[in-house]
Protein backbone atom coordinates (compact mmCIF):
# COMPACT_ATOMS: atom_id res chain seq x y z
CA UNK A 1 0.00 0.00 0.00
CA UNK A 2 1.64 2.96 -0.59
CA UNK A 3 0.30 6.32 1.37
CA UNK A 4 -0.47 9.49 0.03
CA UNK A 5 1.16 12.11 2.47
CA UNK A 6 -0.27 15.61 3.27
CA UNK A 7 1.04 18.54 5.93
CA UNK A 8 -1.61 20.59 7.13
CA UNK A 9 0.33 23.56 7.55
CA UNK A 10 -2.35 25.22 9.62
CA UNK A 11 -1.42 22.33 12.38
CA UNK A 12 2.61 22.57 12.02
CA UNK A 13 4.59 23.95 14.54
CA UNK A 14 7.48 23.67 12.40
CA UNK A 15 9.70 21.26 15.20
CA UNK A 16 11.55 19.92 12.32
CA UNK A 17 11.48 16.17 13.56
CA UNK A 18 10.56 15.23 10.39
CA UNK A 19 12.74 16.91 8.22
CA UNK A 20 15.17 15.91 11.05
CA UNK A 21 14.51 12.01 10.02
CA UNK A 22 13.89 11.98 6.62
CA UNK A 23 15.40 15.02 5.10
CA UNK A 24 14.82 12.99 1.84
CA UNK A 25 11.08 13.64 1.96
CA UNK A 26 10.70 16.43 4.57
CA UNK A 27 11.47 19.88 4.18
CA UNK A 28 10.95 23.65 5.23
CA UNK A 29 8.83 25.76 3.23
CA UNK A 30 9.14 29.68 2.60
CA UNK A 31 7.09 30.35 5.69
CA UNK A 32 9.05 27.65 7.58
CA UNK A 33 6.65 24.98 7.95
CA UNK A 34 7.20 21.91 6.98
CA UNK A 35 6.72 20.61 3.13
CA UNK A 36 6.30 16.51 1.02
CA UNK A 37 9.49 16.63 -0.96
CA UNK A 38 9.59 14.27 -4.30
CA UNK A 39 11.64 11.76 -2.15
CA UNK A 40 8.62 11.13 0.45
CA UNK A 41 7.35 8.78 -2.52
CA UNK A 42 10.39 6.20 -2.12
CA UNK A 43 9.63 6.13 1.59
CA UNK A 44 8.35 2.85 2.51
CA UNK A 45 4.36 3.13 4.55
CA UNK A 46 5.73 1.71 8.10
CA UNK A 47 8.25 4.51 8.19
CA UNK A 48 6.13 7.00 7.10
CA UNK A 49 3.68 5.65 9.99
CA UNK A 50 6.50 6.29 12.50
CA UNK A 51 7.37 9.81 11.35
CA UNK A 52 3.92 10.64 11.12
CA UNK A 53 3.16 9.19 14.63
CA UNK A 54 6.83 11.52 15.83
CA UNK A 55 4.68 14.90 14.79
CA UNK A 56 4.59 16.62 18.44
CA UNK A 57 1.18 18.35 16.46
CA UNK A 58 0.50 15.38 14.07
CA UNK A 59 0.56 17.71 10.90
CA UNK A 60 1.23 15.32 8.90
CA UNK A 61 -1.12 13.53 7.62
CA UNK A 62 -1.25 10.28 5.82
CA UNK A 63 -4.35 8.53 3.46
CA UNK A 64 -4.76 5.23 2.17
CA UNK A 65 -5.54 3.96 -1.17
CA UNK A 66 -9.15 4.79 -0.67
CA UNK A 67 -8.41 8.32 0.51
CA UNK A 68 -9.56 7.89 3.84
CA UNK A 69 -7.13 9.50 6.40
CA UNK A 70 -5.47 7.15 8.83
CA UNK A 71 -6.15 7.72 12.63
CA UNK A 72 -2.32 8.45 14.06
CA UNK A 73 -3.61 9.04 17.67
CA UNK A 74 -4.34 5.47 18.59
Amino acid sequence: MAYTVKIDKQTCLSSGRCVTVAAEAFGFDGDELAETLPGVASVPDERLLEIAKSCPSYAILLFDEQGRELDLTS
